[in-house]
């Protein structure tokens, strides 16, 4: 059993014991912990995490040292880099194997007579179907990706089958991604489950993640550190045991906070989560701190009867309108809570999904849920006389219930000015096309250039720098080309245009966001399929789990499109297929009304993937998985070349973005 040393030779003795809620004592000898760090896995050398291990190894440090909890109580397991004192730490402590850590976490420690219970993990980290974090082991590999889910072991030590009376404290602390598995096609999680039990009540747990689900966590190479770990240690490190356990939530908040400031300097990207005894369903039992049971804190009031009545009839026979997620997500931030993990709908209609918000536990004492996402409803409407009803139900509601007044919610992002290229093929000659141009801007297009004869590619391109020229003051922030399906091929990210200073070229995909579309494909009933696509995307966010597929070889088969086509998800499909697929992978895309796909061009390689690749990408300084909302956004920040791009093996200036906005769409007519 590897336990870790106590290089500042504390005593137990010296540090005051924590009486917590149950009546049972704590003190520092009756502390285990189980703390992981992994920077190499057998999977492959591109998993490695410089910092991981240095990060787990710091934490033993602070619970041997200020926490003043015996060495021999703590069980470090390491697989560190090949650095200086690397490889002393290698045969030190024993590596963190599925067959190490849970003989230690489901044989060693419950066998030891104990209050609180330390569990410390730096890592890599996936979430499944069901949003349980999965932690691979550094003997983790593709064909069998084995690994701790860290929800089903925090079911396992919340249960009876630890002796009575033990552990009635625990503390699980994961510094790693929380990304969706179902991004990494080429690994193979398995089920995980460590045998039934009951829940025993009087156990308490605290959770606090490094991000949010579906976030990365960061990781500072330079300084062989996570950024979550080096914030939290900077709270924990002048913390005795007593003062940081009766404060965690406090620390957790704190930590949160400085994450914050630096998301808003531009330093970090990861928003910390933290959890409180939650049951299994997800619901909040004891609020944000620890507490006794009988304690549930502050709640959010919920609707009275005529709330209800009214509601009903307001809402009632209404299709699910565009923004919806985003009403439904405003609630949760300005009253103050954690929005659900799984960053989707409630299933149902609107007064299911008002329900949902009224059994939520909220962070204000004095705000239904339910009144500020019908306020935002009401302001994104386009029927007025609905709006207006919806207004006075809000403030009639609010009044009789004295709530808080209801702020304004966020105006939406104002749509930037994009310029649409349409390229038609001529029906007399090969190898010219007519050109036609618009500029969109405040709501409207507008035509501001036509080939009068069909010209080649070449022309075509000074055509269009000449036009960027001379709109140097409303530049575009965006190209759109609306071209037939056969010229999906031509780069035009990659086109150089002499537009910069004193005639310098300038690459596309580095100054615009450049899309392609075939607005002119989408006919017969694909069309509507189209339209409801688009329309699933506006009601349900670009988060929603099911709003992005992944394709790869295997997937391509001759019924792929009567897969794709129902009306709502997928609605973004990144085709990681091989060059000789793409054309019957772009036909089943076309055909099922897919408004949005990524594909690189030169078809995929068994470098990192496509959702590897954007999640690297994203741009909103919060949270790295995938929004498909922000992909135009994303795809041009990939293609600007940088030192950050090294460590990307696809090549991100080779990847193609397909963004068919049905309701962008300028006059349709023949050019020819």
């Amino acid at each position: 059993m590897t336990t870790v040393d106590d290089p500042a030779g504390q005593h137990p003795g010296r540090f005051s014991t924590y009486r917590c809620g149950t009546g049972a004592a704590i003190d520092p000898s009756r502390v285990f912990a189980l703390v992981v760090g992994i920077e190499t896995y057998d999977v492959s050398h591109r998993w490695d995490l410089a910092g991981a291990a240095r990060d787990a190894e710091r934490f033993a440090g602070w619970l041997t040292g200020p926490a003043g909890v015996p060495a021999g109580n703590v069980r470090l397991l390491l697989s560190p880099l090949g650095r200086p004192g690397g490889d002393r730490a290698r045969r030190k402590h024993q590596r963190p194997t599925q067959e190490n850590v849970e003989r230690a976490l489901f044989k060693e420690l419950p066998s030891c007579d104990g209050d609180l219970l330390w569990l410390y993990w730096a890592g890599h980290g996936y979430l499944d179907a069901s949003h349980q974090l999965l932690l691979p082991y550094a003997d983790a590999t593709q064909n069998f990706t084995s690994h701790l889910n860290l929800e089903a072991a925090l079911r396992w030590w919340k249960s009876n089958r630890l002796p009575n009376g033990r552990f009635h404290r625990q503390i699980a602390i994961g510094d790693a991604c929380r990304v969706d598995a179902a991004g990494a096609a080429k690994l193979a999680f398995g089920p995980s489950e460590y045998g039934p039990g009951r829940t025993d009540p009087k156990r308490r747990q605290f959770r606090l993640y490094a991000s949010h689900a579906g976030e990365a966590a960061q990781n500072l190479a330079d300084r062989g550190a996570g950024r979550f770990t080096e914030t939290l240690l900077q709270h924990l490190q002048e913390e005795t045991l007593e003062a940081a356990v009766a404060n965690l939530a406090g620390i957790a908040r704190s930590v949160q906070t400085d994450l914050q400031l630096l998301r808003q300097q531009g330093l970090a990207w990861q928003e910390p989560q933290f959890i409180i005894d939650r049951d299994w369903s997800g619901s909040a039992i004891f609020g944000d701190r620890w507490k006794d049971p009988g304690d549930h804190g502050p709640r959010a009031p919920g609707l009275d009867q005529r709330a209800w009545t009214d509601l009903g009839t307001l809402l009632r026979g209404r299709d699910i309108p565009p923004f919806t997620y985003d009403a439904y997500l405003w609630a949760f931030e300005v009253t103050g809570c954690a929005p659900p993990a799984h960053r989707s709908l409630p299933a149902g209609e609107l007064t299911e999904i008002a329900r949902d918000l009224d059994n939520r536990h909220g962070g204000r004492p004095d705000l239904p849920l339910t009144l500020p996402f019908v306020r935002h409803l009401a302001e994104r409407s386009d029927d007025a006389q609905w709006a207006e009803e919806a207004r006075t139900w809000v403030d009639a509601t609010r009044s009789r219930l004295d709530a808080a007044p209801v702020p304004a919610p966020p105006a939406p992002a104002p749509e930037g000015t994009s310029l649409h290229v349409r390229l038609a093929e001529d029906s007399e000659a090969d190898g010219v096309l007519w050109v036609r141009m618009w500029l969109y801007r405040r709501a409207a297009f507008e035509a501001v250039w036509e080939s009068e004869h069909p010209l080649r590619m070449a022309e075509i391109r000074t055509r269009l720098g000449e036009q960027l020229l001379a709109r140097s003051a409303d530049l575009p922030g965006r190209i759109e080309f609306h071209v037939p399906q056969d010229l999906l091929t031509e780069a035009f990210e990659c086109w150089r245009l002499p537009i910069g200073r004193r005639g310098k070229t300038i690459e596309l995909g580095c100054q615009y966001e450049v899309l392609v579309r075939c607005p002119d494909e989408r006919t017969g009933i694909t069309r509507d399929q189209w339209r409801r696509k688009w329309q699933w995307l506006k009601q349900h966010g670009g988060e929603h789990p099911r709003a992005v597929r992944e394709l790869c070889d295997d997937d391509v088969f001759a019924e792929l499109a009567v897969s794709l086509q129902e009306p709502g998800p997928p609605v973004c499909v990144l085709a990681e297929v091989s060059d000789r697929l793409l054309v019957e992978t772009l036909d089943a895309l076309l055909d099922a009304g897919v408004p949005i796909a990524v594909w690189p061009r030169g078809g995929a390689t068994d470098d990192a993937g496509l959702s590897a690749v954007l999640a690297a990408g994203r741009v909103d300084g919060r949270h790295v998985g995938i929004d498909v909302r922000r992909l135009p956004a994303v795809l041009k920040r990939l293609r600007i070349p940088g030192p950050e791009r090294q460590e990307v093996r696809t090549s991100p200036q080779s990847l193609v973005l397909l963004w068919d906005d049905p309701e962008r769409v300028p006059e349709r007519r023949s050019l020819s």
